[in-house]
């Protein structure tokens, strides 16, 4: 079995889409989760130049998704932006769209159940709009800094049964399971099946063996649950963040060895 392993968009920092994908294939990956903007990139020109390229894109995760204004931040606009979301990833060609941007529309609730009661009822509408494009999409727990509420996988699994729907899966990530969860093997094992991807960033978001992550116990356990999904670098170097990425030749020189290095360390625990 071979790994399949794709890179997320956003954080090479890169706007231009020749440039992009060229960055991309010449650190060996081969397919792509995209995050570009919806209102700058128009989604078959990103599916042309993709394949120009030989890179595949897997998913479109909306990088740009909090509500233009706090009066926006309502049920009925969340699902109507989340709703033109799926319909561009159909027009992307994939077949995956995240949800996790949801939590952004929230912040008029008043308190974390009312945040989980409003975002299950959004999922709860968006799996049918997502049925008639034959998307599947995705929820991750991302860390209290990031997102207002949605943390742990214990959230997930809140979501995934309120909503009951058998085109809606789950996804971990290593960088937020190291802040919100209380051990790193228990999320992995209690999401199970239900796994659709996994992040990989290490304790400081750096690339495997940059922070104290033991992968190789991430990697068995997955063996346990029989996962088989993509695998997903999302590396964030020092001197960044998710919204200042790497510009200067020094920190892009450094953002690419240490993708290359969480790529040839996540390769070596597969079998020959």
């Amino acid at each position: 079995m071979k790994p399949k392993i794709a890179l997320i968009s956003w954080t090479l920092g890169i706007e231009d889409l020749d440039s992009l994908f060229t960055t991309t294939k010449q650190m060996g990956i081969n397919y792509m989760q995209f995050c570009g903007d919806h209102t700058k990139y128009q989604p078959k020109e990103v599916a042309k130049k993709a394949k120009e390229h030989g890179i595949t894109l897997i998913s479109y995760d909306p990088f740009n998704c909090k509500p233009p204004k706090k009066e926006d931040a309502t049920l009925e606009k969340s699902v109507a932006f989340y709703t033109n979301m799926i319909k561009y990833g159909a027009d992307l060609g994939v077949d995956m769209v995240t949800l996790q941007g949801l939590a952004f529309w929230t912040q008029e609730s008043q308190t974390y159940q009312q945040q989980l009661h409003q975002i299950i009822a959004a999922v709860k509408q968006l799996t049918q709009v997502a049925k008639k494009y034959n998307i599947t999409l995705t929820y991750e727990a991302c860390n209290q800094y990031e997102l207002p509420c949605v943390h742990s996988s214990k959230d997930l699994l809140t979501i995934y049964n309120a909503v009951n729907a058998d085109n809606l899966l789950l996804v971990l990530d290593s960088f937020h399971m190291n802040i919100n969860e209380p051990d790193m093997i228990s999320p992995i094992l209690n999401i199970g099946n239900k796994l659709h991807s996994y992040h990989i960033s290490d304790s400081n978001r750096g690339g495997i063996g940059y922070g104290k992550i033991n992968y190789l116990e991430q990697y068995n356990t997955m063996q346990q649950i029989g996962f088989n999904g993509f695998v997903c670098i999302e590396v964030v170097i020092d001197e960044c963040t998710p919204y200042k990425l790497p510009m200067t030749a020094t920190q892009q020189q450094t953002f690419k060895e240490q993708v290359e290095r969480s790529v040839a360390v996540w390769s070596s625990f597969f079998p020959n």
